[in-house]
């Protein structure tokens, strides 16, 4: 019978291989299938100094957290380029990797290449400054889906926070945050009077995202700062002026945005926050409505053929 026949053909030959022949009913079949699903790696970099001892935390974090990730050692830059058709969902870098330069365009076109979605990148450096410079100049595009560790100063448990958020992108803030552009100079404790500017980017109860004026100042998660916020544009009777204690607790590989939360609040203070939050939000709601009323008013200006028709037959009968 035919399907003995079939049955027969797609039976694997002694070897173990399938009769793929062109043509044949187990090509057919196996062309026709479906395909499996697509592996997810990550592009491990790392440099001759590395220690064997965080080569050997990194492969057993990822093979007892993402089992189903396969982690590729990468020896050059050329190779790195070269896994753009893998489905790569993390780079992870070492200082020593590559000369600097050479790492970063092959990230880069990396990155380029991948249209579906942003690659994260977390670089692993003994010199911050320095790789922050480096990093202004070639990636300034994607500051705000990469991150580095400071590996000489950050315990084991740190890298593995940050493979994590890398991976995941979640969202640990412990309130919303709220989109806003509000200029505001600060300082840094211990420092001297020097006021920095800057502009709040956006803000909540609980912490902000700070971004520095143009070359005026870059982050350091050492940071210590004194904002002075204009109160009386966002809560009317207050003073000109609202000084608040903030810590810097993340700073964007670009060096010149900073996550704040804010430090020593006293009863008092979150009272005025939530009067400048309620403020903003408040404009906001007020705009969206006006936005909506402006986009819908032509719909209602303007009568519809059928009204207009409607008027027409009613005039017939006017006297």
């Amino acid at each position: 019978m035919a399907s003995d026949d079939r049955t027969k053909s797609m039976t694997p030959a002694k070897d173990g291989n399938t009769d793929k022949k062109p043509g044949s009913p187990a090509m057919s079949d196996y062309l026709q299938a479906p395909r499996k699903k697509r592996k997810s790696f990550v592009a491990f970099g790392m440099g001759p100094n590395l220690d064997a001892d965080t080569i050997s935390a990194i492969q057993k974090f990822f093979a007892t957290q993402y089992p189903k990730l396969v982690v590729l050692t990468v020896k050059s830059p050329d190779e790195l380029v070269k896994l753009a058709s893998r489905n790569i969902v993390l780079t992870l870098i070492d200082d020593e990797f590559a000369e600097r330069g050479e790492t970063l365009k092959a990230v880069r076109t990396l990155k380029e290449k991948r249209s579906d979605a942003p690659l994260p990148t977390l670089f692993l450096t003994k010199d911050v400054p320095s790789l922050i410079a480096s990093y202004q100049g070639h990636l300034p595009l994607w500051h705000e889906v990469d991150d580095y560790l400071s590996l000489a100063e950050s315990p084991r448990h740190k890298l593995f926070e940050k493979i994590k958020s890398c991976l995941e992108n979640r969202n640990q803030r412990r309130a919303r945050r709220f989109k806003t552009n509000i200029p505001i100079t600060f300082q840094i404790l211990d420092s001297g009077e020097h006021r920095f500017q800057g502009e709040i980017v956006d803000f909540s109860l609980h912490g902000a995202m700070l971004a520095a004026a143009s070359n005026t100042h870059r982050f350091s998660t050492k940071d210590q700062l004194v904002i002075h916020f204009p109160l009386s544009q966002y809560v009317h009777g207050k003073a000109d002026f609202f000084r608040i204690s903030a810590r810097v607790r993340r700073v964007i590989i670009s060096g010149d945005k900073a996550g704040i939360s804010w430090e020593y609040l006293t009863g008092e203070k979150v009272g005025t926050l939530t009067e400048v939050l309620t403020t903003i939000v408040s404009a906001g709601l007020s705009r969206a409505a006006a936005s909506t009323r402006q986009r819908y008013s032509k719909f209602l200006e303007e009568p519809s053929e059928a009204d207009q028709a409607k008027g027409k037959d009613s005039r017939k009968y006017e006297y």
